[in-house]
């Protein structure tokens, strides 16, 4: 390509051209040249025509090659599900959403709307929009109905600026723009895809403990009459235990009487018999009585020797 598309070429007019290869054209050739080592001018002419110099395995990348170059993105915008709808009381058939074009609508003349001349193409066919914008031009300017002002003219260069940047640096800066927004759909998409994790997670926690809570609804009356089972026998067997327990201290208590009491008349019984003995004694009668029965037991045990 050269920078001829960028210029306006008239009969007289003197522009140099600088041819540039794209990238991905032909294999590209080595510098072939008069002498081993080229001049500063002859690198430069290199350089923009895509050819390798000497020492280098690739090809440089031109400045150019993106000029004059369409950019459309790789993939179409998403389209609103036809059954979506914010609110129930939404009214889809006279208020639909509005669609997000994907790219800026037809124009002629760089800047004119395609639909301002469609209208009057199919009644005075193609030439006719032309001729009628430009006869509505010529008449506001004759009848100074449209002034321009001082620096009017600046608008033209302007236009011409806007043509040559977006001839040459549009593709990269559509490109740029379209990586950026990507970028940033995908780091919200990042954060959607977050809080859906963390949604997944808590819905299978959730569907666990409905199952465990299934399950011990299940096996709950079973469990209940288990419990209850376990309840009666601790409070059986601590009844059992007090029961026991009272019995044991009742049975001592009786023992206890019983062998105080035995232990009470025996006192008493030696305490009489003594009194008795100790009153028998101390009677003289008594006393005689007793010796002649010890006289005659001794005489008796003579006897029998």
């Amino acid at each position: 390509m050269s920078l001829s598309r960028c210029l306006p070429l008239g009969q007289n007019a003197r522009v140099i051209i600088i041819p540039a290869r794209f990238a991905h054209a032909a294999a590209p050739q080595a510098a072939t040249t008069t002498d081993e080592a080229p001049n500063f001018f002859q690198k430069l002419a290199l350089r923009f025509q895509g050819v390798p110099l000497k020492g280098e395995a690739h090809a440089p990348k031109s400045m150019f090659e993106d000029c004059n170059k369409e950019w459309s993105a790789p993939e179409p915008l998403p389209a609103i599900p036809k059954d979506f709808k914010e609110h129930p009381d939404r009214d889809l058939v006279n208020y639909p959403y509005p669609a997000r074009p994907m790219y800026p609508p037809k124009s002629r003349l760089l800047m004119m709307p395609d639909s301002w001349f469609t209208p009057f193409q199919k009644v005075t066919g193609v030439s006719g929009p032309y001729l009628f914008f430009g006869g509505l031009f010529a008449f506001l300017v004759n009848k100074e109905l449209w002034v321009f002002e001082e620096q009017g003219h600046m608008t033209v260069g302007w236009i011409l600026f806007y043509l040559l940047v977006s001839r040459t640096a549009g593709y990269k800066i559509d490109q740029g723009l379209y990586q950026g927004y990507q970028d940033r759909v995908n780091y919200f998409k990042g954060l959607i895809q977050e809080d859906l994790k963390d949604v997944v997670e808590f819905k299978k926690t959730s569907a666990a403990q409905t199952e465990s809570l299934t399950a011990i609804k299940e096996a709950l009356p079973t469990a209940l009459k288990e419990s209850m089972g376990l309840q009666l026998e601790a409070t059986y067997r601590k009844n059992v235990q007090s029961v026991a327990t009272e019995l044991k201290r009742r049975v001592d208590y009786l023992k206890e009487t019983e062998e105080t009491k035995a232990r009470f008349e025996k006192e008493q019984l030696l305490k009489l018999i003594n009194d008795s003995v100790d009153k028998q004694i101390n009677d003289r009668s008594f006393k005689d009585q007793y010796l002649q029965n010890a006289i005659q037991q001794l005489k008796g045990l003579n006897v029998q020797l």
